[in-house]
């Protein structure tokens, strides 16, 4: 029986009309997403960080 991982895996390759090399690129895209997203929110943090300890932020 195959593993939840190696069942997400065949999934997304599914999805991606069985290519390995298009599954790929949208893992990456969306890796590229969430990176994105990760900084903005560390932007966020590091901002209201610098307001609440009333800092500046240059």
């Amino acid at each position: 029986m195959p593993s939840r991982l190696d069942q997400q895996i065949d999934r997304i390759v599914a999805e991606n009309g069985g290519s390995l090399h298009d599954a790929l690129r949208a893992l990456m895209q969306v890796n590229e997403h969430l990176e994105a997203e990760l900084d903005r929110l560390h932007a966020v943090v590091m901002y209201s960080k610098a307001c609440a300890s009333d800092q500046s932020l240059h």
